[in-house]
């Protein structure tokens, strides 16, 4: 075997391990290798038949020229440029048309002869501009990474030390200000006033016409709140073909409150249905010469959430992109209600003089999602604007956990004074009172759309609507018996009222969400 035989077939293994040992996941290239010579089966005294190398020749007719990097970018590799061909009818080369049909068939690619390896042709998406400036929006659409580059797409870019500096190099970080509105709860009425003091045994009663409601009543939890909203994208490449996405939103804590102290209502009552008397009755908090005596009660509402995606290209060109996601999804929803009233007689009837009654009833639950999610994030772009959408399903467990806890402490006036403390309160007693946890599978659908706009090269400033839907939700106010239903003897006779019984609903969250990407 001659020499030169030899060496060709050494610097081409050397090619093949460093592709396999340094190449980086999701650089696609295409090679056209000249076919090796057949020197195995040559006998000795026999022409050895030379490889068919494609020649671009003036003598074919057919052109091919290698555009040299542009000075402002030297590390960016310029899309062939061909001459058309001239006209010869008397040149045909077999060789020479093959090689035009292998180029034409790569259509996304720009197919580039590299300049120091006569025998590779590398397919590289094409570049639509190399000098990006705002006042050239054609020019600037589409430069996001230097991705048709040889430099930064080579074969030996990716090595296994410098994956995580690689995605650090093409990260994406978009923080929003966010506002965000979700599904209200409707409460019965909870603290009930008449204008004016009419009657201390009918003021306040549900289902009577002069009866205002105080705190419940409507839906509460109806204002927006403010929120964040944050993205961290980290890919494998330069190409963006393979990478990961960190998503994550809070929103501030929603509260309704209402606090009888500051109120100018001289009745201030709590209602409930007595199953101990069959009959609508009312707890008297503060009534004209009967009680003194004021109702603290409060809705909270919290929600935060997230996910970890893996994306993977999926369709790219100039202009648009689609991307395939997989990953873990979290999303959690907390509440509270809390009746807090304290109450002190004025006359004797029905407790002693200045024996001060103190009720509470607390309501929490805690909605926890874990799912594996599986959805689509497209791109459109036309000039400096872009236009995203993303479509989720979030297939998993939700964990739903409430927690019921009543109590009161009577204090009778005396030497020494007598108290008497129970875990019974007015709404949540020893008949529902405990910790309940259920679990069930949900699918939960969510929904993005970002409109942005690119002021620079790295900065992009973005305006998004999304939406998130997690159904079977156990919220705070639901968990009520809903009749207000309370046995209220002692000791214990009759219906064990109230009772617990798990109420789902569906919670939807919208948020309208404005802020800055950077991609560095």
């Amino acid at each position: 075997m001659s020499p030169a035989k030899i060496f060709l077939r050494i610097k081409f293994a050397s090619m093949l391990a460093s592709s396999l040992l340094f190449a980086g996941p999701g650089i696609a290239q295409e090679s056209i290798k000249r076919p090796k010579a057949q020197s195995n089966n040559v006998k000795q005294g026999q022409p050895v038949a030379q490889p068919n190398i494609p020649k671009t020749s003036p003598n074919n007719g057919r052109k091919a020229k290698v555009a040299q990097p542009a000075r402002n970018h030297p590390s960016r590799v310029a899309s062939i440029q061909r001459e058309p061909a001239k006209s010869d009818a008397n040149s045909h080369d077999p060789e020479s048309e093959k090689e035009e049909l292998l180029l034409a068939a790569c259509k996304n690619c720009a197919p580039v002869r590299i300049a120091d390896d006569p025998m590779e042709i590398r397919h590289e998406e094409p570049v639509t501009g190399l000098s990006p400036s705002l006042n050239d929006p054609e020019t600037f659409r589409f430069q996001e990474n230097d991705c048709n580059t040889r430099n930064h797409c080579g074969a030996n870019q990716i090595a296994p030390f410098s994956v995580l500096g690689l995605m650090l190099r093409n990260m994406q970080l978009k923080v929003e200000a966010a506002t965000f509105w979700g599904d209200g709860q409707v409460l019965q009425p909870l603290v009930t006033t008449r204008r004016p003091a009419s009657d201390p045994a009918t003021d306040g009663l549900i289902g009577r016409t002069d009866t205002i409601a105080l705190f419940g009543g409507r839906e509460q939890l109806a204002d927006s709140e403010q929120g964040i909203r944050g993205e961290l994208g980290l890919f494998f490449d330069p190409c963006q073909s393979r990478g990961l996405l960190f998503r994550y939103f809070d929103v501030s804590t929603e509260v309704d409150r209402f606090n009888s102290a500051g109120s100018i209502d001289p009745v201030v009552v709590r209602p409930f249905f007595s199953t101990a008397d069959n009959a609508q009755s009312t707890i008297a908090i503060n009534y004209p010469n009967s009680t003194s005596g004021s109702v603290n009660a409060s809705l909270s509402s919290d929600v935060y959430g997230g996910d970890v995606l893996f994306r993977k290209m999926l369709r790219r060109d100039c202009s648009s992109k689609i991307e395939f996601l997989a990953g873990y999804q979290m999303a959690r929803l907390e509440e509270q209600l809390t009746i807090a009233s304290t109450t002190t007689a004025l006359t004797n009837t029905p407790a002693p003089t200045g024996t001060v009654s103190q009720l509470t009833d607390e309501f929490t639950t805690s909605n926890r999602f874990h799912a594996t999610t599986f959805g689509l994030n497209t791109m459109l772009r036309e000039g400096c604007w872009n236009l995203n959408g993303m479509v989720k399903l979030g297939f998993g467990n939700l964990e739903r956990q409430v927690n019921i806890q009543g109590s009161s402490l009577i204090t009778v006036p005396g030497n020494p004074p007598t108290t008497n403390a129970t875990s019974n309160g007015l709404l949540a007693r020893s008949t529902n009172d405990g910790r309940y946890q259920l679990d069930t599978f949900i699918v939960s659908p969510e929904v993005a759309l970002t409109l942005g706009y690119r002021f620079s090269r790295n900065l992009d400033a973005t305006l998004s609507y999304t939406y998130l839907g997690i159904p079977k939700v156990a919220r705070a106010g639901d968990q009520l018996d809903p009749q207000l239903a309370s046995n209220l003897s002692s000791p214990l006779n009759g219906q064990l009222t109230p009772r617990f019984s798990l109420a789902e609903s569906n919670f939807s969250l919208h948020s309208l969400s404005y802020g800055l990407q950077w991609q560095y």
